[in-house]
């Protein structure tokens, strides 16, 4: 996809007024347009995606949609955006009963051989005043669509908005799925469900389905709203993609009330951009749909290979001394590092998680020091829109005269906690000084590695915030995380741990999920995150699976869970392995750490830094609601990696028609099971398995 912020008219045609029916049409889509009734028709290469589409939006405090118009035009241009050439659609709303009401366009950016387009839509004062607007809805339907086989595995998929206490994603049913006894109607209740930023529905056996959501990140907190039908078919009865909402996950809340999203306002108020995507896969329409972000907003960019590493956190935890540390980046070194193929293409961080300020800088320095001696990177700890005291006349870090009651944001009058921490507005100078003293603080000590914490506490909708150009949570966010991946430079790999899940362009790598440790319970409920959300190595370089823990658990569990690593292509151990200090590690978790980091063949999987993706979205197994099946496919081999999240062993066939692969495709004589080096049997149906109690396995097959 090309980035190209210039864009160029190659034709413009008349506007058509007075027609019933007008037809938008480019590539495989065309928009049908009803004159009369204002509402739209999604068509893709002659199936009807959605009907019966409008416009709602807020003016003020006022709902609209815009059926209350009684004008239209539409023209076209040929432009050229971040995604590439596209044929722009623009339909104009004029002649509004109220005269304060803003004209109104839709604009359709429909692109030559791709299965999906976008729209947005923008508010324009009529007579040049500001306007404001905080929920702008391009796509709405209250019409029954059903674009999938009339089936029981009709699914969506819902994403939360950031990973912060222990949430999950989910894959729910469209029919019935509940009762609900409290209801005044007797009988099913249809879900009604809301999902952050972006959505996928689809049929589970067919893998059939459309992905619709947000791609523009700058701005706005958008998400999209299904209800789904009480009748067995899985229909979709109201379908809502709209800029604008908050919710108690979008951490919104304060004592119990909801705070409204920000009102954009200007002489021109845009939605985000809203993503369309149809196709035969609703795998390739979420990776899709992750590519159109990343080409609007590019990752931050990695040429260096896949990490590998220790965090203090998973083991160590507050236990922190500098003798401490300082004996595992010897214990790596000696025990560990380039054997077995662990880090052997040269990147290995030894990160300093939360109570990393219990060394002073000089010993941070030194610590630096001793882990470049040893061939490694050091890294530590950080939350740049937090403060754990809020204490508001208590002055910030870097002796430059602010005090913190000018960072907190505040909601309804009062200071705004989340997490265990008083929110800091990311526009206060105060708050931008403190990133100034500790970035510069990190550079200085050489710390290559920075893993930054509770993120979304820079995201709240707040009553008002320093920069008053500033009126969102969104555009506060990015306000103050720009500034920071400035100030730290190319030279600093950023992870982003409990963080949204947009914007992505300011970090290296984001957790996957909220923290995990090593049982399979922690296994499995990373594994939930990672089974709808693979798709985010599209938009950050790595999906980090958190610390790898062994522990006293199970040999399964612990395979299991560095098979987590496997499939994220990202690995960093988390036991205590310290051997001096404060809380020396046991010695049985430090053998552990050794025999499960070491495996050459799993390595090898591992130093692909590649996300595995599902084999399907609608059989889920384990307390979380996991996928248990995922596959890679590279130049010369198929991967495939089984987890056996339930109680008890599991055999039976692995089934190759849920990952297109061709098993006359196959050298049966070289392929193996990494974890045992053992060969594999093939069958008519598939891939022969035979999994322990909590055990995960990982294949490759290599190709002909």
């Amino acid at each position: 996809m090309k980035k190209l912020t210039v864009l160029f008219f190659l034709c413009i045609i008349p506007f058509i007024a007075n027609a019933t029916i007008s037809e938008m049409s480019f590539g495989k889509w065309s928009i049908k347009f009803n004159d009369e009734t204002k509402q739209g028709e999604f068509v893709k290469e002659g199936v009807t995606v959605l009907k019966d589409v409008k416009i709602k939006f807020k003016n003020g405090d006022v709902l609209l949609d815009a059926s209350s118009y009684n004008s239209v035009k539409i023209k076209q241009e040929d432009i050229v955006d971040e995604v590439g050439k596209a044929r722009k659609f623009t339909i104009e709303y004029t002649g509004s009963e109220n005269s304060d009401n803003p004209i109104v366009y839709q604009n359709f950016y429909l692109y030559d051989g791709q299965d999906y387009f976008l729209t947005d839509v923008i508010l324009q004062s009529p007579d040049n005043s500001i306007i404001s607007s905080n929920y702008i809805a391009p796509i709405s339907t209250e019409a029954d669509n059903l674009f999938l086989p009339a089936d029981v595995n009709n699914r969506f998929i819902t994403v939360p908005f950031d990973n912060d206490g222990f949430i999950t994603y989910a894959s729910y049913p469209l029919s019935c799925s509940q009762t609900d006894p409290e209801s005044l109607a007797i009988g099913r209740v249809a879900r009604d469900s809301v999902s952050m930023e972006v959505s996928a529905i689809f049929n589970g056996e067919t893998q059939l389905g459309l992905v619709i959501g947000s791609v523009d990140h700058d701005t706005w907190k958008s998400a999209v709203r299904i209800t789904g039908s009480p009748l067995a078919q899985g229909k979709i009865t109201n379908l809502e993609c709209f800029s604008g909402v908050t919710h108690h996950i979008t951490r919104d809340m304060i004592d119990g009330v909801l705070k409204p999203h920000g009102a954009v306002k200007g002489q021109q108020v845009k939605s985000a951009r809203m993503i369309v995507h149809y196709s035969g896969d609703w795998r390739t329409g979420l990776e899709t749909f992750g590519d159109v972000c990343c080409a609007i907003a590019p990752k931050r960019s990695w040429d260096k290979p896949a990490p590998y590493g220790w965090s203090s956190w998973g083991g160590m935890g507050t236990e922190i001394s500098y003798d401490g540390v300082v004996s595992v980046s010897d214990f790596i070194k000696e025990n560990i590092q380039n054997k077995g193929g662990f880090g052997d293409d040269g990147v290995i961080f030894i990160n300093l998680d939360a109570s990393w300020d219990k060394l002073d800088w000089d010993e941070l320095k030194q610590f630096v020091k001793h882990c470049e001696a040893n061939g490694q990177m050091a890294g530590a700890y950080w939350s740049p829109f937090c403060d754990y005291a809020g204490v508001e006349d208590r002055a910030v870090e870097g002796n430059n005269g602010y005090v913190y009651g000018q960072a907190l944001l505040k909601v309804f009058g009062k200071i705004k906690w989340e997490a265990g921490a008083a929110c800091m507005d990311p526009t206060a100078p105060a708050t931008l000084s403190r990133i100034n003293f500790f970035i510069d603080k990190f550079k200085d000590a050489g710390i290559k590695c920075l893993k930054l914490d509770f993120l979304s506490n820079g995201s709240i909708e707040a009553d008002s915030y320093r920069n008053p150009k500033v009126t969102t949570g969104i555009q506060a966010y990015n306000y103050g995380m720009k500034h920071l991946r400035e100030r730290a430079g190319d030279d600093i790999f950023i992870i982003e741990s409990i963080s949204p899940l947009f914007p992505a362009n300011y970090a290296h790598a984001r957790r996957i999920s909220c923290d995990a440790w090593g049982e399979m319970w922690h296994t499995s409920y990373m594994m939930n995150s990672f089974s709808f959300g693979w798709w985010l190595s599209r938009v950050y370089c790595f999906n980090d699976p958190d610390h790898l823990v062994m522990g006293d658990r199970s040999e399964a569990e612990n395979i299991s869970r560095m098979t987590t690593g496997a499939v994220t292509g990202y690995c960093i151990l988390g036991d205590n392995l310290s051997t001096k200090g404060i809380a020396v590690g046991s010695k049985i978790s430090q053998e552990k750490a050794i025999k499960f980091s070491t495996v050459e063949k799993v390595n090898d999987v591992i130093r692909l830094g590649k996300s595995f993706r599902p084999a399907y979205g609608h059989k889920l197994s384990g307390r979380n609601n996991s996928v248990d099946l995922f596959y890679l496919e590279t130049e010369d081999s198929y991967y495939i990696a089984h987890f056996n999240y339930e109680s008890g062993d599991k055999t039976g066939t692995i089934n190759f028609s849920y990952m297109n692969i061709d098993p006359e495709n196959i050298d049966v004589s070289r392929s193996y099971e990494c974890w045992t080096g053992e060969g594999v049997t093939l069958n008519e149906k598939g891939l022969e398995y035979s999994s322990p109690n909590n055990m995960a396995k990982i294949y490759r097959l290599f190709k002909k």
